[in-house]
C-alpha cells in the first residue's frame, strides 16, 4: 500500500487507506455504540410478501385492533440526525445513514458495521449514476431499493437543481412498514429539505 495515487473508484484501496488512517479507538467506540444500539432495537420476524396475479401486494402494519398503524411525522425536521432517527422509528430499520453526492457520510445511527457506511455510501452514489445512464429520459431516480436474500437496503435520493444531492439510506427496514410509510417519508423529507442542516 505504498502507492497512494489510486483511482477514486477503487473502493478496496480506499478502505485500506481509511483503515490505516483511522485510529483504533474509533473502531472500539463504534463497536461499543453498535452493542448499545442493538440493545435498543427489537428484532421483528421477516414476513414474506404475497404475490397476487403477478403483482406484489404489501399490507400495512396493523395494531392489535386490526386497524392500520398511524405514523405521526414530526412537524419540522431541522437536522439529518433527527431525520434518520424518525426514519429508523418509522421503518424499524437496523440502521440509517445520510450520504452527500460525493459519497461522504453526514450522519448515521443504529447498528453501524465496524467499517462504517463510507464504502456503502460511495457504492450507492456509483449505482445511482449508472442507473441514471441506463434511461436518462425516464427522469431522476427517487429511491434506490436493493433486495438481498434476507436483507434490503433502500435509499431516498433528494432531487436537486444543482449537482449536490443527498441519499437517506435505510438498512434492513421492516418490509411492511417500509412500503406502508414510504410515501410519507418521501414527502416529509422533501418538504423539510431546505431547512435541514
Amino acid at each position: 500500500m505504498k502507492d497512494r495515487n489510486v483511482n477514486s473508484y477503487d473502493l478496496k484501496q480506499a478502505q485500506q487507506i481509511l483503515s490505516a488512517l483511522a485510529p483504533a479507538a474509533v473502531t472500539v467506540a463504534r463497536k461499543k455504540a453498535a452493542i448499545q444500539a442493538q440493545a435498543a432495537f427489537l428484532k421483528f420476524p421477516q414476513r414474506p410478501m404475497q404475490a397476487l396475479s403477478g403483482s406484489v401486494s404489501v399490507a400495512c402494519p396493523t395494531t392489535a385492533a386490526g386497524q392500520a398503524e398511524q405514523l405521526a411525522p414530526p412537524e419540522t425536521i431541522r437536522t439529518w440526525d433527527d431525520c434518520i432517527r424518525w426514519c429508523l422509528e418509522a421503518t424499524r430499520s437496523h440502521a440509517a445513514f445520510v450520504v452527500d453526492s460525493q459519497g461522504f457520510i453526514i450522519a448515521s445511527q443504529g447498528l453501524i458495521p465496524e467499517a462504517g457506511f463510507e464504502c456503502t455510501g460511495a457504492e450507492m452514489i456509483c449505482s445511482l449514476e449508472q442507473l441514471e445512464r441506463i434511461d436518462p429520459e425516464a427522469g431522476k431516480l427517487l429511491w434506490i431499493d436493493l433486495d438481498y436474500g434476507q436483507r434490503r437496503i433502500a435509499g431516498l435520493v433528494t432531487p436537486s437543481n444543482t449537482a449536490e444531492y443527498f441519499i437517506v439510506g435505510l438498512v434492513s427496514p421492516d418490509s411492511f412498514r417500509f412500503f406502508a410509510h414510504k410515501a410519507l417519508i418521501t414527502s416529509k423529507i422533501l418538504e423539510n429539505l431546505p431547512h435541514i442542516d
